[in-house]
C-alpha cells in the first residue's frame, strides 16, 4: 500500500483547525487553553523545520519568534474581529485559526528560502540546548505577560502555575525535541547509506561501462591480430589492474595519493595505447604529499573527463598535468573542445563535489578560462 504524505500546506490547514477546536472546547469549558496551544504551535514549528530540513537553531528561534508573534497577532485580529463578531465562542477561535494559518505559511516561507539559499541541514546532532533556550524564552515572556495583565495576580496561582503548566510543558518539549533528534539521525543515516550506494555505483559504472568495455576489448582485438602478443599480455594486466582497483576499493571513502596515482598510471598507459600520439599527461607529487588521503577514482576521473570533452590530435596534443601543493592536487589541461561534443550530465562532477564535502566538508574548485581548465581537489 502507497504511503500518502501530506503536504505542508494541509498539515499548517489542519493544525490551524485543531487550534481552533482546542481553542473553542477551553473556551467553552471555561479552561485555559494556553498551554495546549502553546505545545500545538511548538508541533508545528517542530514539523515544518522538519520537513524543509533546517537546524536546531532555526527552529528555536523560530518557536521563540512564532510564539511572541502569535500572541501579538491574535490579540490585533480578535480586536479587529470584534466589531463584526459577537461573542467569544466565535471571535476567538476564528482569531486563533487566522493566526495559526498566517504563523505556518511565514515559518515555511522562511524556512524554505533559508534551506535553498544556504543548503543547511544540520539537525539531529544530538544536541538540544537550542530548543531549551527557546522554551526558557518563552515562559520568561508568559510570566511576564501575566504579571504585567491586570487581575492576573488575583485570578491565577502563579507558583502552582510555574509548577504545573510550564514544568509539564518543559517535559513534552524535551520529548518533541529528541523526538526531532532522532528523526534528523535516522534521516541522515538513510541519506548516507544512499550516498554510500550511490558512490559505489557511480564508482563502477564511470569504468565499467560500454565505451571504455568496448574501446579497450577493440584495442585488445586490433593487437593480437597485428600479432602483438607481448603488448596484448601487457595491455590484459594492465586493465586487470584497473578493474582490481575499482573493485577492492568499493568500501573505501578514502585511499592515499601514491595508491591512486599507480591506478592512475595503468590507466593513463591503457589510454596511450588507444592515443599513441596527441595525449600527453604530466604528473609533478612531491613525495612527502603522496601519503595523503584522496577519494578513490578522483584524479582518474577528471583525466577521463578533460578526454571526453577535448580532442586528441598529434598536431596539437591534449596536455593534462597532474600536481600538488599542500592541502590541494590540481588536475588542468588546455581546452580544445570538440568539433562534435559529447553529451554531458554533469554525473561526475557532481558526484565527486558530494563525496569531498561529505567526506572532509571541503569542496572542489573549479577554474575554467578560454585556453585551460583546471580543477582543485583536497588532500585529506
Amino acid at each position: 500500500m502507497a504511503k500518502v504524505r501530506l503536504s505542508d500546506g494541509w498539515i499548517i490547514l489542519l493544525f490551524a483547525l485543531l487550534h481552533a477546536a482546542v481553542a473553542l472546547g477551553c473556551r467553552a469549558l471555561g479552561m485555559s487553553d494556553e498551554i495546549a496551544l502553546t505545545l500545538l504551535t511548538m508541533l508545528l514549528v517542530m514539523l515544518i523545520c522538519l520537513r524543509q530540513g533546517t537546524g536546531e537553531w532555526f527552529m528555536a528561534l523560530s518557536i521563540i519568534l512564532v510564539n511572541v508573534a502569535g500572541f501579538a497577532i491574535g490579540k490585533g485580529l480578535s480586536l479587529l474581529l470584534n466589531p463584526l463578531l459577537a461573542g467569544d465562542l466565535v471571535r476567538y477561535p476564528l482569531s486563533t485559526f487566522l493566526t495559526t494559518m498566517i504563523l505556518g505559511w511565514t515559518v515555511r516561507a522562511l524556512a524554505r528560502q533559508l534551506s535553498r539559499k544556504f543548503g543547511f541541514r544540520e539537525a539531529g546532532s544530538g544536541h538540544i540546548r537550542w530548543l531549551l533556550l527557546a522554551f526558557v524564552l518563552i515562559i520568561t515572556v508568559r510570566v511576564a505577560i501575566l504579571l504585567m495583565t491586570p487581575g492576573g495576580l488575583d485570578t491565577r496561582n502563579v507558583a502552582a502555575s510555574i509548577l504545573v503548566d510550564y514544568v509539564f510543558t518543559l517535559g513534552v518539549m524535551i520529548f518533541l525535541a529528541e523526538a526531532a533528534v532522532r528523526i534528523n539521525l535516522r534521516a541522515r543515516e538513510d541519506q548516507e547509506r544512499a550516498r554510500l550506494e550511490q558512490y559505489r555505483y557511480m564508482n563502477l559504472s564511470q569504468h565499467v561501462n560500454p565505451h571504455f568495455l568496448f574501446n579497450s576489448l577493440n584495442i585488445l582485438d586490433c593487437l593480437v591480430c597485428d600479432g602483438k602478443q607481448e603488448q596484448a599480455s601487457a595491455y590484459i594486466h594492465k586493465l586487470a589492474g584497473v578493474y582490481r582497483y575499482l573493485t577492492s576499493n568499493e568500501e573505501e571513502r578514502l585511499v592515499s595519493l601514491r595508491r591512486e596515482m599507480e591506478f592512475v598510471s595503468q590507466y593513463v598507459d591503457l589510454l596511450k595505447v588507444r592515443f599513441p600520439e596527441g595525449l600527453e599527461v604530466e604528473v609533478d607529487l612531491p613525495e612527502d604529499l603522496l601519503s595523503a588521503k584522496v577519494v578513490p577514482c578522483s584524479v582518474q576521473l577528471l583525466i577521463e573527463n578533460a578526454i571526453k570533452h577535448n580532442a586528441v590530435e598529434p598536431a596539437d596534443p591534449l596536455r593534462i598535468r597532474v600536481r600538488a601543493s599542500e592541502g590541494s592536487l590540481t588536475v588542468s589541461n588546455n581546452r580544445k573542445p570538440k568539433l562534435r561534443q559529447t553529451p554531458s550530465t554533469g554525473l561526475g562532477q557532481k558526484y565527486l563535489r558530494g563525496q569531498y564535502k561529505d567526506v572532509a566538508g571541503a569542496d572542489v574548485r573549479i577554474c575554467e578560462t578560454d585556453d585551460e581548465y583546471v580543477v582543485e581537489i583536497p588532500l585529506i
